[in-house]
Formats: structure tokens, C-alpha cells, sequence
């Protein structure tokens, strides 16, 4: 074992075991879990000849994963501050995660009739700011708060996203998202927690094309996500 690794968990070991009194209100996590698009009618327009819709275009699952910030309004740890005792039940959380989204080929019904829809591949990458509201079951000495704590989350999100064509390009587009969530955390030391959380995002994404020879000039559509994740932060 390298000295570099020895230093590494010397000091995880030493943030681990932090006294009590200084109740962790930060935190940071690392998340994982599946991702899920329902069928959405996606509109091509193509340069003078107008637009045509593609219903019910079918959306590869994916795996997302991504990092997590949060703060409690708490008077205790790492910038605490006199809030009135009731605002913590009360949390904010800011976080980035990315996933694919990939449209797989198919035939697809069309307002002219059946068309085949080409293999699509994209991504998006989400920052979201969520604002939490929680309550906290069986409390004790460690966490006087509780150490099961179910939660809603909900806020906007600002979305990276990006559409390869097969064999027309790609291009890439920033939008406004809403972001949901509800979940349940469980403290399993007094600053480390584990979260089991659902979460929905919806967007409605615009790539322009115009300008590449032989694709559409504009692609759009509507996504709606469902997630499961999977979530460890530390506390400080």
C-alpha cells in the first residue's frame, strides 16, 4: 500500500469518527442509478417542405450518475447560523448528473403516414437546485434529528443536452428544466447517509441543424424522465 493510500484513509478514518458535537449540516454524495424516458412524438422540421411528427419515438433506458452538494438550515456544523427552529425541517441540494438519451431506430406512425425514424444518440447532463422538506423518525444521542428521514424535493434545473444523427451531425442545446423528487434518508453514522430516491425531470429540448447538407433543420421534442438513484454523502 502506497503512502499516498495510507494518508488517503487515515484521513477518511479521522472525518468518520468527528465527535458528535459538531453536527455535520453540509454535505456532499455521490449518486447512481437507472434512468427512463417515456415515448415522446418528436417534430422534424425540414426546410421548405414543414414539419413532421414522429408519435411515440421509444427511448433507450441509461444509466445516470452524478455528485451532490446539500445544506440543512440548522444552527449546528459547518456554516451554521441562528435559524429559527423550525427551518429544519427545511434543506437545500444542488447537484449535476448525467445520463444518455438515445433514440433506438424504428418505424414509427407519422401525420403522413409510416416512417422510419433513424437511430438517434444524445445526452443530457442536468444541474439541478432542489428545495427540501423533510421530517426525521427515531432520533437519538448521534442525530437528535432522526435517523430515518423521508423528504419531497422540488426546483428548476438548467440541461446540457446533445443529438448525433446517424450520419447528419450533431448539435447541442441548453434549456429550463423541473426537477421533483422524494426519497428516504438513513443516517447510518452521525455523518454518513444513505438515500434511496425517485426523481422526474421534464425538458423540451430544440436542436437547429440548419446549415448541415441532407438532415432536418430542426429537431424538438418533449422528455419526461424518471430516475432511481442510489446516494452516499458525507456530513460536515
Amino acid at each position: 500500500m502506497t503512502k499516498r493510500t495510507c494518508v488517503m484513509l487515515a484521513l477518511a478514518l479521522a472525518l468518520v469518527m468527528l465527535p458528535a458535537a459538531a453536527q455535520a449540516r453540509m454535505w456532499v454524495g455521490a449518486q447512481l442509478g437507472a434512468n427512463f424516458a417515456s415515448s415522446t412524438d418528436v417534430d422534424v422540421t425540414i426546410s421548405g417542405v414543414g414539419v413532421e411528427t414522429f408519435r411515440n419515438a421509444r427511448v433507450e433506458p441509461s444509466v445516470i450518475g452524478g455528485l451532490t452538494l446539500g445544506y440543512d438550515f440548522v444552527r449546528e456544523g459547518f456554516l451554521g447560523y441562528n435559524y429559527p427552529d423550525w427551518m429544519k425541517y427545511f434543506s437545500f441540494a444542488t447537484d449535476f448528473t448525467y445520463n444518455r438519451f438515445d433514440f433506438r431506430g424504428q418505424f414509427l406512425g407519422t401525420n403522413s403516414g409510416l416512417d422510419s425514424f433513424p437511430l438517434t444518440e444524445g445526452y443530457m447532463a442536468v444541474w439541478s437546485f432542489l428545495f427540501i422538506g423533510k421530517y426525521g423518525f427515531f432520533p437519538d444521542s448521534e442525530v437528535p434529528f432522526g435517523r430515518l428521514q423521508p423528504y419531497v424535493g422540488v426546483g428548476p434545473g438548467i440541461v446540457f443536452s446533445g443529438l448525433n444523427l446517424d450520419g447528419g451531425g450533431s448539435k447541442s442545446s441548453v434549456d429550463i428544466a423541473l426537477v421533483t423528487e422524494a426519497g428516504l434518508r438513513y443516517m447510518a453514522l452521525k455523518n454518513v447517509s444513505l438515500d434511496v430516491a425517485f426523481r422526474y425531470r421534464y425538458t423540451s429540448p430544440s436542436y437547429n441543424f440548419a446549415g448541415i447538407i441532407e438532415t432536418p433543420s430542426k429537431i424538438s421534442f418533449d422528455a419526461h424522465q424518471f430516475s432511481t438513484l442510489v446516494r452516499a454523502s458525507y456530513h460536515f
